[in-house]
């Protein structure tokens, strides 16, 4: 196999599973882990991914997002745990936003399959709004362009629309952390959170651990303006203990589906 054919399918299995380690590599591709190392080096130099203890992922500091569908394959059961966790603290009757992304799709299907209803669900994922047309929910879909990594709606149509409404709580995802706000590879969607945030009653993150590790692109909400942050069970206590004394409440959703405040 040529050098150049080795690390393209490196870079896709990486897209694929999210993180991959040496011994993985190597037994995919039927190379030594010398190679493969010596294969990651040379990728890391060109900026194409980003090394870590025995393996690599790719580098979620640039503008790069894999395809929504491959996303959501990625952390299933932290997503899941986040997802039934934060709707315990949806009750009925509320409105809601759900912003785009894996995770909030994750609770728009425990919402289906818990039939939590009555509920009125603002969303401008297409995903999520496909999950949710013709159950009893009060589904709201904000228009707008949508963008075809994510299938998010934006632009001034979706901005307009937010303007109009103002929700209990908002539930809203993020691919990136830095210290000075949570992030999101696109400004046109970091506009979009950010308008969000100013239009419900109650903020809630909801994020699986792995998005703590780097930053994103575009900042899109301060500290201030986040009640809640809902994570998995891997959550590192360097991390949670920053988010705690930038004011923020950190839930951590278990394997078992209890707390570990």
């Amino acid at each position: 196999m040529l050098d150049e054919t080795r690390k393209e399918m490196v870079i896709e299995l990486i897209k694929e599973r999210g993180e991959v380690t040496v011994r993985e590599l190597s037994d995919h591709l039927g190379v030594s882990g010398v190679t493969i190392r010596k294969d990651l080096k040379e990728l890391e130099n060109l900026g194409l991914i980003v090394r870590t203890h025995g393996g690599a992922v790719l580098p979620s500091h640039t503008k790069v997002e894999w395809n929504f569908i491959q996303k959501s394959k990625q952390h299933v059961e932290e997503k899941l745990a986040i997802a039934r966790k934060a709707l315990e603290f949806v009750k009925s009757g509320d409105s809601i936003i759900l912003d785009s992304g894996t995770t909030t799709l994750a609770m728009a299907r425990e919402i289906k399959r818990m039939h939590l209803f009555p509920l009125t669900v603002v969303t401008n994922n297409l995903f999520i709004a496909t999950e949710l047309v013709g159950t009893s929910v009060d589904l709201v879909v904000l228009g707008g362009s949508v963008r075809e990594n994510s299938f998010s709606l934006i632009g001034a149509f979706c901005e307009e629309n937010l303007k109009k409404i103002y929700v209990d709580k908002a539930f809203i995802g993020a691919t990136g952390f830095s210290t000075e706000g949570f992030m999101t590879p696109d400004i046109n969607e970091a506009k979009i959170k950010n308008m969000m945030v100013s239009q419900a009653s109650e903020i809630f993150i909801v994020v699986d651990s792995s998005k703590f590790a780097h930053p994103s692109f575009a900042i899109y909400t301060d500290f201030d303006k986040i009640d809640h942050v809902i994570t998995d069970w891997n959550i590192s206590t360097e991390t949670e203990k920053t988010l705690k004394s930038l004011g923020m409440d950190v839930v951590k959703a278990s394997k078992e589906g209890g707390d570990k405040n």
